[in-house]
C-alpha cells in the first residue's frame, strides 16, 4: 500500500509541476502580447491624412513615409512628412498655399507641428512676396499658421534673400520676421 501511495503522490506532484510550468509559459506569451507604454498605438506606412475644421473646410493635408501614433502621450511622429496648408485667411479652402517638408515631424493633439531636419516651407501661390523659408527646425501652429524657429533661417522673397536666427511669423499672412543676426541682400531688377 505504501508503494501505491508513493506512485499516486508522485503522479500528483508531477502533474502539479507540469501545470505550474504551463502557467509560467503562457504568462510569457501574454507579456509579449501586452503593449509597452512607450511603444506606438499604431504604425502606418505611406499615410495621407486630411484634417477639416469644425465647419467642414480643409485645414491641411499631411503625407508621410511612416506615421507612429502615441495615444497615451497624445502625439504622432511623421517620417519624411509633406504637409499642404490651405488658405484660411481668405476662406479659399480648396487652394493650397504652403507646402511644408522636413525629415521628421511631431504633431501634438493641440495642432502644434514640430518640424526637424531640412525644414522647407514653400509658398504655392504665384507672385507671392514671401516665397520660401528654410531652417533646421521650425514650429507651426496649424490652427492659425504661426511659424517660429530658433535656428538659422533663410528667407527667399521677391527680389530679397535674408538670413538670420529666431524667426517669428505667420504663413497665412505671409509675414516673417528675423530677430537676430540678420543679413539681407536685395536684388533690384530693371524692368
Amino acid at each position: 500500500m505504501n508503494l501505491r501511495w508513493v506512485i499516486v503522490l508522485s503522479i500528483i506532484a508531477f502533474l502539479s509541476f507540469a501545470w505550474f510550468y504551463s502557467l509560467q509559459a503562457s504568462n510569457d506569451e501574454l507579456t509579449q502580447l501586452i503593449k509597452d507604454k512607450k511603444s506606438p498605438e499604431y504604425i502606418g506606412h505611406k499615410m495621407e491624412t486630411t484634417v477639416f475644421s469644425l465647419t467642414g473646410e480643409k485645414q491641411y493635408v499631411a503625407n508621410a513615409k511612416t506615421v507612429e501614433y502615441y495615444d497615451s502621450e497624445g502625439y504622432s511622429i511623421f517620417e519624411e512628412p509633406i504637409v499642404h496648408l490651405f488658405d484660411i485667411k481668405n476662406k479659399q479652402f480648396e487652394q493650397q498655399n504652403w507646402k511644408l517638408s522636413a525629415k521628421q515631424a511631431k504633431l501634438t493633439k493641440d495642432n502644434m507641428l514640430y518640424l526637424e531636419g531640412e525644414v522647407i516651407a514653400q509658398n504655392l501661390v504665384n507672385n507671392s512676396k514671401l516665397q520660401q523659408i528654410t531652417a533646421e527646425e521650425a514650429t507651426i501652429n496649424l490652427k492659425n499658421q504661426d511659424i517660429t524657429s530658433n535656428t538659422t533661417v533663410n528667407i527667399i522673397g521677391q527680389n530679397i534673400v535674408s538670413t538670420g536666427s529666431k524667426l517669428v511669423g505667420n504663413l497665412n499672412q505671409q509675414i516673417a520676421t528675423l530677430k537676430e543676426q540678420v543679413k539681407t541682400r536685395y536684388e533690384i531688377s530693371n524692368k
